[in-house]
């Protein structure tokens, strides 16, 4: 019999989805995200187009489940898309609740992702790192 590896401490998911918010209910997203993240050992960024919402989370893989039932339920974005779900060693965004950063120039990348099929692993993490590469140094 083969030994199977222990679990991951922690994972991470990353999804784009499209914005139904105004900007009064962004707000509000990123005060009861931030306050539900501490709660739940979550961390990670949110990037907004105006259209559009881009989301790195990173948490243990119970508090991720939870979190994103929370965030499938939300009737202020649709067609939440998981590009990226997979087990991390360490936190990129361990001091950050949630980060926040509008991020305008996002919006036709995120549009087209959603329109069109689905994206292999390699691109989505490429994706992933381009878009949050100008904000990493500001919420580490």
């Amino acid at each position: 019999m083969t030994p199977t590896a222990p679990p991951s401490k922690l994972s991470q998911l990353f999804y784009v989805s499209r914005s139904l918010a105004s900007p009064l209910d962004v707000e509000q997203i990123l005060i009861s995200a931030r306050r539900q993240n501490l709660r739940r050992d979550v961390t990670g960024i949110m990037l907004f187009s105006g259209g559009h919402f881009a989301q790195l989370l990173e948490s243990p893989p119970v508090a991720l489940h939870e979190t994103m039932a929370a965030i499938d339920a939300d009737t202020r974005h649709e067609r939440v898309t998981r590009l990226i779900e997979e087990n991390i060693a360490l936190r990129r965004f361990k001091d950050w609740s949630m980060a926040f950063f509008e991020a305008p120039g996002a919006d036709d990348l995120i549009q087209q992702i959603l329109a069109g099929p689905p994206i292999p692993p390699e691109r989505a993490q490429r994706i992933m790192e381009g878009m949050l590469a100008p904000y990493r140094q500001h919420a580490s």
